[in-house]
């Protein structure tokens, strides 16, 4: 990690703005001797990929009391490192599960897109070797473009089995799951500042729409006996009704009227119907 990097990350931090540092030959070590310096200053390990520069590292502000103190700390000890001044020196060694949660996340499998990826050149080149040269080159790299696939297969499986492993040690530790914005999960200790930012699990909201009627309550019709007993009580006081028959009620409230004579033949006189003009 070269000395414009550090002083660089060391000014964005006198900000407090989030960090990005992307360096093309870093390895896991001095990744995670870089955040281990970021969190003397009140930082905190967020997240490490690989992108086309190389290995970028991301630190964020952690806003507990422990982190403040420590960035204190720092900055009376190296007031001038944000103005040209002298720079703190980088940790010997960082932590053990500083280095866990960077190979946790440089071995997700959001990654394994690269990995695939670097099989096209290779069969690329093997295609024009074959197109070139004919049968005479096919001896040779057929066998080197079946290697180089089961290599890529074999990488892509152990790396999954490191990932696993990297995962059970931090949850071994005590480390919480913290999800980012873009869904990849992440490995914190309990008590830092992301993980209280997490909060505890939100339940999902139901969706507003159109709500189902509550069914209606169903009444079972009284017994025959009972019935009998409500329609043969009249009330206190009334006289008592009895209730016609159907064919005679019908009749007396729709009485029969005289229908019109056939066709050809007239009515009486007296009788016609009237004329509609």
């Amino acid at each position: 990690m070269s000395t414009g990097q550090v002083r660089t990350m060391v000014g964005l931090m006198a900000q407090g703005a989030p960090v990005e540092v992307t360096s093309m030959w870093s390895t896991v070590g001095k990744l995670s001797r870089l955040a281990h310096l970021g969190e003397q200053f009140g930082y905190q390990y967020a997240d490490a990929r690989y992108v086309s520069k190389g290995t970028q590292l991301l630190m964020v502000p952690d806003p507990s009391p422990q982190a403040r103190q420590r960035a204190q700390q720092a900055w009376a000890q190296f007031p001038q490192a944000a103005a040209g001044g002298q720079l703190p020196p980088l940790p010997a060694q960082a932590p053990e599960l500083l280095k866990t949660q960077v190979n946790f996340d440089l071995t997700g499998r959001h990654n394994e897109k690269r990995r695939v990826m670097a099989v096209i050149p290779i069969t690329v080149i093997c295609l024009l070797r074959l197109m070139r040269d004919g049968e005479d080159a096919a001896v040779f790299w057929i066998p080197f473009w079946i290697l180089a696939m089961c290599l890529a297969v074999g990488m892509v499986f152990w790396t999954r089995k490191r990932h696993t492993t990297y995962e059970g040690q931090l949850r071994a530790a005590g480390y919480v799951q913290v999800p980012d914005p873009t869904g990849r999960i992440h490995y914190v200790p309990a008590g830092s500042g992301l993980a209280a930012q997490a909060g505890p699990p939100v339940p999902p909201v139901p969706q507003q729409g159109y709500a189902a009627p509550a069914p209606q309550q169903q009444y079972a019709p009284a017994p025959p006996a009972q019935q009998q007993q409500y329609q043969q009580a009249p009330a206190p006081g009334q006289p008592q009704y009895q209730q016609a028959p159907p064919q005679q009620q019908y009749q007396q409230q729709y009485p029969p009227q005289a229908q019109p004579p056939a066709y050809g033949q007239q009515a009486p006189y007296g009788q016609q119907p009237p004329q509609q003009y």
